[in-house]
């Protein structure tokens, strides 16, 4: 491989997408010649397909909700109708952002399709999420719409009591936003999916992923029925006892319920559950393969948020590095507990010990 020919490989490999004037202008050459230096590759077999796609290529991709996220922790025992000392934050967040940033910590390639306003909360959203990794060709900045935000108060105890977002700009995620990012979606390792999403999106996404294993948060009870009809094209799927029970009907206490909650799921076509089960841990199953019950890390609660959006880049990450369920689903849980530590939602790789 010529040494220009190894320039355009890297920069390939930063946006598989990039247009060839694009490469030109970054080399100072001319586009017939970057034209030219591109079909050799393809020829040595660098590259497959018309895409860029480069061979051997591992990513991950994350579709969901891109937003601002107010945090309000009080001091004290919450007074309810009533004014309670404390402090309020304002940071980078949205389910999907936050899986996204997270896998991209833990030193994969992360990539991020969702949308926000062309607003000054859109553009903070955008210059944050680049810098922490994360490519974000296709998070759209979309004129006249007003970026996400989501508003949630802290107890004393570091428990979410009540959270309010709002996000009606998610619905402006289509299918026809969403063709864009297609092949892009069809040659990655592993696809991450919020229930943020509409139900057009999902159908849509499901539809073109080919044989892509879809990983999916189900973010809240609110949010979950929304891949209801969509059992059998999920992978993995990663919800709570409640989130759980709002899709299988199926009430979970014991560990003897998680086990028959978890062999509903497989029965619709999951191919693997992770259940968390709050301070009794995690519940895992794979279809026609083991089950187990992981005890839950202590940790000193400060705040919950986040916690599950860095379990499921956890698992993610474990999955592209070729981990057993057990192990990625222990893994996970160190990724939660160190989010649930401290009032930072995602992963900082300088803190963090990552395999």
């Amino acid at each position: 491989m010529s040494n220009r020919e190894t320039q355009i490989l890297k920069i390939l490999k930063r946006d598989p997408f990039i247009q060839q004037q694009e490469i030109a202008d970054i080399l100072g050459i001319s586009r017939s010649c970057v034209a030219g230096h591109i079909m050799n590759l393809s020829k040595k077999g660098y590259i497959k397909g018309k895409g860029y796609i480069l061979s051997n290529d591992v990513y991950a991709v994350t579709i969901g909700a891109t937003n601002i996220d107010i945090t309000s922790y009080t001091f004290a025992k919450v007074v309810y109708d009533d004014s309670n000392p404390g402090k309020i934050i304002s940071t980078p967040g949205g389910v999907g952002r936050n899986i996204a940033q997270n896998i991209a910590a833990l030193k994969n390639e992360s990539y991020l399709i969702s949308v926000v306003g062309n607003d000054q909360h859109g553009k903070l959203l955008s210059e944050q999420t680049k810098l922490s990794g994360v490519n974000i060709k296709y998070l759209h900045k979309l004129d006249d719409e007003k970026t996400s935000i989501c508003n949630s108060f802290i107890d004393e105890n570091g428990k979410c009591i009540i959270s309010v977002n709002d996000m009606s700009i998610l619905d402006k995620l289509t299918p026809s936003l969403l063709t864009q990012s297609k092949k892009l979606i069809q040659n990655a390792s592993v696809l991450v999916l919020d229930c943020n999403l509409s139900q057009e999106s999902l159908e849509w996404i499901f539809s073109h992923a080919n044989n892509v294993p879809i990983f999916v948060d189900t973010v809240s009870t609110f949010k979950a029925s929304n891949i209801r009809h969509w059992l059998s094209y999920i992978h993995t799927l990663k919800p709570n006892r409640s989130e759980a029970k709002i899709l299988s009907g199926i009430e979970i206490e014991t560990l003897e319920d998680a086990a028959i909650a978890a062999s509903w799921f497989h029965q619709q076509g999951v191919q693997r559950i992770i259940l968390s089960m709050d301070a009794e841990g995690v519940y895992y199953s794979e279809l026609d393969n083991k089950a187990g019950h992981s005890r839950a890390l202590m940790s000193n609660v400060v705040n919950t948020n986040g916690a599950g959006d860095a379990m499921m880049a956890g698992l993610a990450h474990c999955w592209l590095a070729g981990m057993t369920l057990e192990d990625s689903v222990q893994f996970s849980q160190q990724c939660s507990a160190f989010t649930l530590s401290s009032e930072d939602i995602v992963i900082f790789p300088n803190k963090f010990k990552h395999r």
